[in-house]
């Protein structure tokens, strides 16, 4: 396992899920070797009505992971993340073993002992880690989530009141100088201001926009600002770089 771990939120089939993910597990092992998926399903016995564990359980079967993913890393199954929604918790393996006994094995070493039920099953994929990739990894959107939830822990650290207005200044990088052009014609109408816009290229060929506005920046507003610059940048063919602001105390 790699040092990279990260959660994000999001919907499956209608209900909130969240999703912890080794981000770098495929940089620390042979893909091509570790080609057979897996996952250890169990059912949570008292889930909030989110469908995710309340702060004891999460305490409970957070330890009965630890356990099994030592165990299993020992033997060759690799955890490379969880998912929890609806009252049910996936844990995810790769393998370069094609069985699921040893996984049957530490289940009833490790889970059953705690009264948890569970479930083992193969993933079908089409294409190696095809699961990791498409289902599990997060997409630009949830990694910017992923992003903001560090800033804005950070700004919170320092005593922020985050649901205070306030200049927020972001980034966004072009290839194309028209549709740059174009882009900031059309942010304009959302009310951002243009901080500085850019006669040449950087070093690596893309012209960089700062832009501003008013806003507060607790989590749900500030992934609401992203997204929607995300979705305006990707239209005109840029990509969105990130914000920072100043803290705001009391």
């Amino acid at each position: 396992m790699s040092e990279n771990w990260d959660i994000y939120f999001d919907y499956i089939d209608d209900k909130i899920a969240s999703v912890v993910l080794d981000l770098d597990i495929w940089q620390e092992i042979d893909n091509e070797e570790f080609n057979h998926s897996f996952c250890l399903r169990l059912n949570l016995k008292e889930p909030n009505e989110d469908g995710l564990p309340i702060e004891k359980e999460a305490e409970v079967i957070n330890e009965i992971e630890d356990s099994l993913i030592e165990f299993l890393d020992h033997r060759n199954f690799i955890n490379v993340g969880r998912v929890t929604t609806n009252g049910v918790r996936d844990v995810i393996f790769y393998s370069n073993q094609e069985l699921k006994n040893i996984l049957i094995d530490a289940a009833h070493q490790f889970v059953k002992p705690a009264g948890y039920e569970f479930e083992i099953f193969g993933i079908e994929e089409d294409e190696t880690w095809e699961f990791y990739y498409d289902f599990l990894y997060p997409n630009q959107y949830q990694q910017q989530h992923m992003g903001n939830q560090q800033v804005v822990d950070s700004l919170e650290e320092s005593g922020d009141q985050l649901e205070v207005p306030r200049k927020v200044e972001h980034w966004l990088l072009f290839s194309d100088l028209k549709m740059m052009k174009r882009f900031i014609k059309d942010i304009k109408k959302e009310g951002f201001s243009i901080e500085e816009e850019p006669n040449q290229v950087n070093e690596e060929g893309k012209y960089t926009v700062a832009i501003s506005r008013i806003d507060s920046v607790d989590l749900p507003s500030i992934n609401e600002v992203t997204d929607l610059l995300i979705e305006i940048s990707e239209e005109h063919e840029g990509e969105y770089d990130g914000w920072e602001t100043f803290v705001l105390g009391e």
